[in-house]
């Protein structure tokens, strides 16, 4: 096992539930969220699907999967 491949990252999604997400999942996130989010399309997207104030919280989610 490679460095950091066994540690898990701990997220919430909207019922409170604590969901851990892998390397090889964080990388799969972090990948999706760059791409989307240097997007007006997939700002657009999110803030229509999930609200206007996740696309701030998309932000700050690959901002910590990128630290």
């Amino acid at each position: 096992m490679g460095k950091g491949e066994g540690i898990q990252l701990g997220l919430s999604d909207k019922t409170g539930a604590l969901m851990m997400i892998n390397k090889k999942e964080r990388q799969i996130l972090r990948d999706i969220l760059s791409i989307t989010m240097k997007s007006k399309g997939g700002k657009a997207y999110i803030a229509r699907k999930f609200g206007p104030e996740s696309v701030e919280i998309a932000e700050n989610l690959l901002e910590s999967l990128e630290g």
